[in-house]
């Protein structure tokens, strides 16, 4: 249910400000209502279940982070830099979203589990972050890129979302993002 109805925009804001608080496990979509001032049956209109309300704020969040980030990061770069500046705009924009950084600490199975699972025929979360950013990355791949733009795309991802499930690591975010452009571009720029 793709609605973008007031009504959806306030209960998907409700259910991301109460998963900052309390998490997934505890979420219902009567509580998401209450704190939306809507009727609890018009929050099963707009998503249908409490699954579909989680899709819609994970599709919802993964757009706001797209966004931001094509706001953040100079595209016109040369590739290296893209690359780089990308892998540090995606772990600090993920160890400040409030959202996620309760369910790293404390639900983390639902990362991992929206991370590699299939719902039906919708790409995981790997999947959909690397299909949006493989044009961007093809756009500015010319011979510099290793890999094929989805490849490349896809260990970008997943080296921020390894490292963004972590809280304290030995590597720093540049040593990360430095690891992250060797293994994308061609020569280990």
């Amino acid at each position: 249910m793709a609605s973008t109805t007031r009504s959806s925009d306030a209960l998907r804001a409700a259910a991301l400000a109460l998963i900052a608080e309390s998490g997934l496990d505890s979420l219902t979509l009567l509580a998401v209502a209450e704190r939306a001032g809507v009727s609890r049956a018009t929050a099963y209109r707009e998503f249908g279940d409490k699954d579909g309300l989680v899709a819609a704020v994970g599709r919802g969040e993964i757009a706001a982070m797209v966004g931001a980030a094509y706001g953040a990061i100079d595209l016109f770069a040369p590739l290296p830099e893209v690359v780089r500046s990308a892998t540090l705009f995606a772990l600090a924009y993920l160890r400040k979203h409030p959202a996620f950084g309760y369910i790293r600490t404390n639900e983390p199975g639902w990362l991992l589990g929206v991370a590699v699972q299939h719902g039906d025929a919708e790409l995981n979360l790997v999947e959909t972050v690397a299909a949006l950013a493989a044009p961007l990355i093809a756009a500015r791949a010319g011979d510099d890129l290793a890999l094929p733009p989805a490849a490349a795309a896809e260990v970008v991802v997943r080296i921020v979302l390894s490292h963004a499930l972590i809280e304290h690591s030995a590597l720093t975010d540049e040593q990360i993002a430095d690891t992250a452009t060797r293994a994308v571009v061609a020569g280990g720029a």
